[in-house]
């Protein structure tokens, strides 16, 4: 790698991490250059403030143009001196007298001549190497982030919000497993909400554990209560990455009921009718032996 390419790839850096600095560290650095997968791909996660934060980077590369390639040409500092040609041999005036005979001739022509002499190659003229222009490789980052919410947390209660001190009352909540999807970056990246705890808290103090829940208040007076659900948090990056579970947990607070204990009115039990013995219809006639006023 270049120098050029390593300066580019420093000051990208930079720049992402100032880009994502609403983010916490985690999520920065997994969105950054350095973290990013053989795809050049990369992803994290963190949870603030009652959702959860994915974020997906990309890194392409472009390739550096090409140069086409040209023949190297001489250099023209250099001269080739020419090779002067060898005289003949034998002359004209010796091939008179040449022998007859072939094989006496070629005799006559080597002691005289010698052996023919092989030819001389011509020295190359050095040639410069073509000079080589380093283009370097263009790489760009870009990158995104999402946030996800769980749904809302509902509450009620049951027979009513009004109710006579000392009765029992029902409590139920509505924590359930369920999902977000987004786009980011031209990526389908799913979040995963799994209930975790689920609790009940009471103005008066008390905390109770579970969905539904059930208790009582013995003094006359006005209340408050409200549940309260952990969810597991994962994420996961449709074709880059399984689901990855998020550190931590998110706490969503429900809607407040107001509850009004009254003063209980006690019941009235008649008391039961007796049979009397009259000397008529005390209808008819009410002044009848034993008929009541």
């Amino acid at each position: 790698m270049s120098i050029t390419t390593k300066l580019a790839t420093v000051f990208s850096s930079l720049f992402i991490a100032s880009a994502l600095v609403f983010l916490e560290a985690p999520v920065a650095i997994a969105c950054s250059p350095a973290a990013a997968s053989a795809s050049g791909v990369s992803h994290g996660s963190t949870i603030y403030s009652g959702s959860v934060t994915v974020c997906v980077g990309m890194q392409s590369t472009n390739p550096a143009p090409q140069n086409p390639a040209t023949a190297p040409k001489p250099s023209s500092g250099i001269t080739i001196k020419p090779v002067p040609k060898p005289a003949p041999c034998p002359t004209a005036a010796q091939r008179k007298q040449m022998p007859r005979s072939a094989d006496a001739a070629e005799r006559w022509v080597k002691s005289l001549c010698g052996s023919p002499a092989k030819p001389v190659a011509k020295p190359a003229a050095p040639v410069k190497p073509a000079p080589v222009t380093l283009t370097p490789v263009a790489t760009t980052y870009n990158s995104a982030a999402v946030s996800f919410s769980p749904n809302p947390l509902r509450a009620t209660v049951y027979p009513a919000a009004q109710f006579a001190a000392g009765d029992t009352l029902s409590f139920s909540s509505n924590p359930s497993l369920h999902y977000g999807s987004q786009l980011v970056l031209g990526r389908q990246a799913e979040v995963q909400f799994s209930p975790a705890w689920l609790g009940w808290q009471f103005s008066d103090g008390p905390r109770l554990q579970g969905v539904d829940t059930k208790r009582s208040f013995d003094s006359v007076g006005r209340y408050q209560a409200w549940a309260i659900a952990n969810y597991f948090v994962s994420y996961r990056i449709i074709g880059e990455s399984a689901w990855v579970a998020v550190p931590g947990q998110i706490s969503v607070l429900s809607n407040v009921i107001d509850l009004d204990a009254t003063q209980k009115i006690p019941q009235v039990i008649p008391s039961p009718k007796k049979p009397l013995l009259v000397g008529g219809y005390c209808s008819q006639s009410p002044s009848s032996w034993g008929c009541l006023p």
